[in-house]
């Protein structure tokens, strides 16, 4: 449903639910750039996109999520190119199917934190559950999105979405979950992060 917001603490409130938000940096009583911080804790899976004529603050923009930009003054087809492509960012909704005891289970790659190699099984860690399947980790990784997805280790899958922090080799996970990255891996996690980083929403 499409609507319109005057107020930043209405946006706030009302558009958690929301799937895309097109959000001025420019608004009274609050910076869109708050808006945005706040908005990302209540919603996670919100694509936001950030209307502004102000460059030197894309670096903000990036570290609350925001995910594209529109240039004030406004260009159509460069707005409505943003739009276009954020549908299809929540269209593709994209799935891993596996192999369970009873049977075929689907789920959404969006909510896959990690996959561990434990054994002989591997473990995917879901945000509040985790479910092990006999399947080998290399099968599993073909049918994941490359794009947001990285091996960061023989026995580790990520979801860049999910990174709270990396030190030195340790990530660490939003949901409290650690997993290291290898020495001959490094270089390429790091440069895979960095491209993350400019083209999705963290």
């Amino acid at each position: 449903m499409l609507r319109h917001y005057f107020d930043p603490i209405d946006i706030i409130n009302e558009a958690k639910d929301q799937s895309i938000v097109l959000m001025d940096i420019d608004m009274p009583n609050m910076d869109g750039i708050l808006a945005a911080s706040k908005l990302r804790k209540n919603n996670k899976e919100l694509i936001i996109i950030m209307l502004t004529s102000k460059r030197e603050r894309f670096k903000d923009a990036f570290k609350v999520g925001a995910s594209r930009f529109v240039t004030k003054p406004i260009d159509k087809e460069e707005l409505y190119e943003a739009i276009e492509n954020a549908l299809k960012d929540i269209d593709s909704d994209e799935k891993l199917t596996v192999n369970l005891s009873g049977g075929e289970k689907e789920l959404k790659q969006d909510k896959i934190y990690l996959l561990e190699v434990v054994r002989n099984k591997v473990n995917i860690y879901l945000k509040d559950n985790c479910i092990s399947v006999n399947e080998p980790l290399k099968n599993l990784e073909e049918r994941l999105n490359s794009k947001k997805f990285v091996k960061v280790h023989k026995s580790y899958i990520v979801n860049m979405k999910y990174i709270k922090s990396i030190s030195g080799r340790l990530i660490v996970l939003e949901n409290g979950i650690k997993a290291c990255i290898s020495a001959r891996r490094e270089k390429e996690v790091l440069d895979k992060l960095f491209e993350y980083d400019l083209n999705y929403d963290r």
